[in-house]
């Protein structure tokens, strides 16, 4: 099959400015274990753009060959009752598409917790990630590619991988190719629109190269099903790999991103943080980090950062080296306020707060 990837048309003709951040860590989910490592942790830029062809939004800075995803790589959340419901309503969605009895390829499993649930479900799985760390013999600990061709998977997983690709169209080929465009595809990534309507510009990465929206993950395929979970912060698709387009449509309709909202929001909690007494940020995951790192780089306003992942206590956010602790640390360092990084999370981090009988504001961003 032969395709054309103008996805991201690259003139600059064609490409409309969206948001800018400048010096800030390449990695928002590496953490360090000292304050020097994470203060040195290698700075990129961010340029965000929007094709005025397709839609799409990308980093047009980003530099993937700076890419190296090592043991500093942290982006855990299932240590959240949260989250693993969340992965239990991921699960049960797959089961309504028809995964039961089928073989399933999960391509950039992580940590492999996902991969494990299905497993433990009886399904026939096999995962790819060069970051997995466990044991499990049917995780290869590399990156999927057009070598893996024979494959044969009924159904290919990809949950929170897309974005931090380049070319995601091409990728995508990539993945149908090596599986010789059969079999189904589901795909979980963020969504710019729940970014922008919010203006969560803390919500931006530079190791996200790449902002979906449901009309741009659903574009690259002929008929795809698409929805969103989470609170409205991820979206997925459910497409038939034989269904992938040979190029993306130029005729499509789409909402130009306007962000000129994130600079007041910026400002508003500047001023927050400087005019409100003492602050701890709860998230040491990308959100917090580029808060952080945004609001933050001389370690002034925030004391420090909780985080409930034992991986991520008593390390060092990268850029500004905030350091990470436990809840416990409440007892022992109180702060008057507590900035909650991922509103999903409010109600089981002010359970886990009031059994320290401490008092503190809270603020869910």
């Amino acid at each position: 099959m032969i395709f054309k990837d103008n996805f991201s048309e690259n003139s600059d003709d064609n490409l409309a400015t969206v948001f800018r951040q400048t010096n800030v860590p390449i990695f928002q989910n590496k953490v360090y274990p000292s304050a020097e490592m994470a203060l040195n942790a290698e700075k990129g830029e961010v340029e965000l753009v929007q094709s005025l062809i397709s839609g799409f939004v990308f980093n047009k800075a980003f530099t993937p060959h700076k890419m190296n995803y090592d043991v500093h790589y942290q982006n855990e959340q299932s240590n959240s009752v949260v989250f693993k419901n969340h992965l239990s309503h991921v699960f049960q969605l797959l089961k309504s598409f028809g995964i039961e009895n089928k073989k399933v390829v999960e391509v950039g499993c992580g940590k492999g917790i996902f991969f494990d649930m299905m497993q433990n479900e009886g399904i026939d799985c096999w995962g790819f990630d060069p970051t997995y760390e466990g044991n499990n013999e049917r995780i290869k600990k590399e990156y999927f590619d057009e070598t893996q061709k024979g494959t044969a998977a009924d159904v290919i997983i990809m949950r929170h991988t897309l974005e931090h690709i380049t070319r995601p169209f091409s990728f995508l080929h990539t993945i149908a190719k090596a599986n010789e465009y059969k079999g189904f595809l589901f795909v979980e990534v963020p969504t710019f629109d729940w970014i922008v309507n919010k203006n969560a510009f803390w919500d931006i990465f530079y190791e996200h190269c790449n902002y979906f929206t449901e009309q741009s993950l659903g574009s690259m395929f002929d008929d795809a099903t698409t929805g969103n979970f989470f609170g409205g912060q991820y979206i997925y698709l459910w497409a038939d790999l034989s269904k992938i387009r040979n190029t993306i449509p130029t005729n499509v309709k789409f909402a130009k991103h306007d962000t000129s909202a994130f600079y007041k929001k910026l400002d508003d909690y500047k001023k927050m943080l400087n005019n409100a007494g003492s602050f701890a940020v709860w998230g040491a995951g990308a959100k917090g980090s580029t808060f952080s790192n945004l609001l933050d780089t001389e370690r002034k306003a925030i004391q420090y950062v909780i985080d409930i992942n034992p991986a991520k206590q008593n390390k060092y956010i990268a850029g500004t080296g905030h350091p990470i602790y436990a809840p416990g640390i409440l007892l022992e360092q109180p702060v008057q306020n507590i900035l909650i990084m991922n509103e999903n999370y409010t109600k089981e981090i002010k359970q886990q707060i009031t059994q320290y009988n401490i008092s503190a504001n809270t603020v869910s961003l």
